[in-house]
């Protein structure tokens, strides 16, 4: 079975998820819950703004939350991609290709919290917790939609003298357990706060594929301006004259006990196996939250937090490198079946795909490996008015990650009339090109919210947070200026 490389990466995240909880998605943080006061939700992105009480999320109810971004592509069109059609022809579609940069990129983020649990003693607010992340994303440059295209014929491409130049495509992704100790208190009364979180990170699945170039080129004559190589005159094939080659240089590099890599008769990797009986850790690392909050003056307050500095080392036991072996590719048309081999891989009208790669194995480089998790900066300032129940909050939040940085600047009004109350809605103009809007609703452990509302279109960018905890403990009363 062939499997699109966009495909084979969606699924090494999600089944290494599935296996170990059902398939919570979150975005790891929501910018909506940042300023409101009485949700713990707001804990992912500053470890210092502890809630008013303590709180327990067992596994399954305590949240589930989902994102997708792409500067370029919509869900509808990821979800096109990653389908391992054999007639493929989503790159066909004009409205698809309009959209497309230059380079686009595509970042999707999952886990699962399995047990989490806030509580406070004395004055300080500590956290435990346990859970599943994985991240993920894509860049795949214009001109390998290009490509595709021109094997559909639909610009009237010359194959008699045809050469492609395509690379810089990218994927990646990391999946990792991570076990968290929290802590927070305040300190000059209640105008300081400050907390941090440790963090033990044990990895699970971790693969970067790099296509650095490829090179298609057909030197024939005799095919009609309609030639399809997706789906070839075989006869028209056979009684044209000339050549046509291709040669790839792509890397793969990839640590973990519960997928294998097949390969096939040819000795190249062609297919993935996921071993339920084989979930365990392939690597080990360790990150910290650092945050702080001060209060300027009895309305206004100022906030910062750096998030997920840390590293997982993975072990040379579970890890494989590959690379292209593409020297032999080059066919003519005197040998029909070589023809119709690189018919059937240069066709196939998919983003990436393993038989094109002819990836194999090069146990000479296997070695232990260090990757890093993608920091978060977050800087906040919120203005509360009648009585703390009404606040105006602006946030930036600067995620570092591949296959680039994230940037987004959100700003909130919040609304709490009681403490079983909190409302807030938000306006993100950056990610979703000024199209995202937000709310958050908490009503008792009940919490329901979205930075980029779902609108049932192509959007570029969408999550959803819903969350149940269960009330623990006394609910801290703040103490007097």
């Amino acid at each position: 079975m062939k499997y699109q490389i966009g495909n084979f990466s969606l699924r090494l995240i999600l089944v290494a998820v599935m296996a170990i909880s059902a398939l919570l998605l979150q975005a790891q943080f929501l910018r909506t819950s940042y300023f409101m006061e009485g949700s713990q939700y707001r804990l992912m992105l500053n470890p210092a703004l502890a809630p008013d009480r303590g709180y327990v999320h067992l596994p399954g109810i305590g949240q589930t939350n989902g994102m997708m971004y792409s500067n370029s592509m919509g869900h509808n069109d990821v979800v096109e991609m990653i389908k391992n059609k054999a007639q493929a022809d989503f790159f066909t579609d004009d409205n698809f290709i309009n959209n497309l940069k230059d380079v686009n990129h595509a970042s999707v983020n999952v886990g699962t919290d399995l047990l989490n649990v806030g509580w406070w003693q004395g004055q300080a607010f500590w956290t435990l917790g346990f859970g599943v992340k994985g991240d993920g994303y894509a860049v795949v440059p214009r001109k390998w939609f290009d490509f595709m295209s021109d094997m559909k014929q639909r610009r009237g491409i010359d194959f008699s003298d045809y050469t492609r130049h395509i690379g810089n495509e990218r994927f990646g992704i990391n999946v990792y357990s991570e076990l968290s100790l929290g802590y927070s208190r305040p300190l000059l009364g209640d105008k300081l706060f400050v907390g941090g979180r440790l963090k033990g990170l044990f990895g699970m699945a971790n693969m970067n594929l790099t296509v650095n170039e490829a090179v298609i080129k057909t030197r024939i004559e005799g095919l009609d301006p309609d030639f399809d190589w997706n789906n070839p005159d075989v006869e028209q094939l056979i009684n044209s004259q000339g050549s046509a080659s291709f040669d790839v240089d792509a890397e793969l590099e990839c640590s973990t006990d519960a997928v294998e890599l097949l390969q096939g008769p040819d000795g190249y990797i062609d297919d993935v196996e996921f071993k339920p009986t084989h979930i365990g850790f392939a690597g080990a690392g360790a990150g910290v939250d650092v945050g702080i909050s001060y209060k300027v003056t009895p309305s206004l307050t100022l906030s910062a937090a750096i998030n997920d500095v840390g590293f997982i080392s993975w072990s040379k036991g579970f890890t494989k490198y590959a690379s292209s072996n593409t020297a032999d590719m080059n066919f003519d048309t005197d040998d029909p079946s070589g023809m119709m081999y690189f018919a059937d891989v240069t066709g196939e009208g998919k983003t990436l795909n393993l038989d094109l790669l002819r990836l194999e194995f090069d146990e000479q480089k296997d070695k232990s490996r260090t990757t890093w998790l993608a920091p978060i900066l977050v800087v906040g300032s919120e203005y509360k008015l009648m009585n703390d129940k009404l606040g105006f909050g602006l946030l930036y939040t600067n995620r570092f990650a591949a296959p680039r940085n994230e940037n987004e600047f959100t700003m909130s009004i919040n609304y709490r009339p009681s403490r079983f109350v909190d409302l807030a809605m938000s306006y993100s103009p950056v990610m979703c090109n000024g199209k995202a809007f937000g709310f958050a609703v908490k009503l008792g452990p009940l919490f329901v919210g979205s930075d980029y509302v779902f609108l049932g279109k192509n959007n570029k960018c969408s999550n959803v947070l819903v969350g149940l905890s269960i009330p623990l403990g006394w609910r801290r009363a703040p103490e007097e200026d």
